[in-house]
């Protein structure tokens, strides 16, 4: 009997049919699966939920989460996005994301799917948006193909580093506020202000 709270592939001949992940084993992080790069978490009931938003223009558009029922929210290849609680920064990427947010009893279950064609994400880009005027601004792209996904999200966590450490970097061009300090997709990696951003940015 294969245990429903494993990590299981199913292949034949070297072909992957399907992959179950656990949403409850209590891992936050990212798996590599083919054309794919998958992450789920969850978040308790006590805790604040995950918030996608997306960028159209100027415009912040929130999309709802999930209230009795999951969702399944595509995000096309091209359009800025951010999570609120993942990740402090906005994420674009050349191909689609598919974001699903499943209400549990205690928790809400979260994955968020990048990929899904040949060498598809072939880029990532990161930027930050203004909360005062909308600008998008500190715009730094980086090649995901070829397996290079996760240097990708090692890259977002230099930049978060970088932004955090320059008042220069967090002002926006467009009309001069300061942006809060960020935080990355690494929980432990946090310095002391980027925790509280990560706790406090609803």
């Amino acid at each position: 009997m294969v245990n429903p709270t494993a990590n299981t592939e199913y292949r034949v001949e070297g072909l992957l049919l399907s992959y179950t992940r656990s949403m409850v084993d209590g891992a936050n992080d990212w798996r590599m699966m083919g054309d794919y790069a998958i992450w789920s978490g969850h978040r308790t009931n006590k805790e604040s939920p995950h918030v996608l938003h997306e960028l159209i223009g100027k415009k912040v558009l929130r999309v709802p989460g999930a209230s009795g029922r999951a969702i399944l929210h595509p995000v096309k290849g091209g359009v800025w996005f951010e999570i609120r609680h993942l990740f402090g920064f906005w994420m674009m990427s050349d191909v689609d994301t598919i974001w699903l947010d499943a209400p549990g009893a205690d928790a809400h279950y979260y994955t968020l799917c990048v990929g899904g064609a040949e060498s598809r994400p072939g880029k990532i880009s990161f930027a930050w948006v203004c909360p005062n005027c909308g600008e998008l601004f500190n715009t730094r792209s980086f090649a995901a193909d070829g397996g290079r996904f996760e240097s990708c999200l090692e890259a977002s966590e230099a930049l978060v580093n970088e932004f955090n450490s320059s008042q220069s970097l967090r002002t926006c061009p467009a009309c001069g506020n300061i942006h809060p300090e960020s935080y990355g997709f690494y929980p432990d990696r946090d310095s002391a202000a980027a925790r509280q951003m990560r706790v406090r940015c609803d």
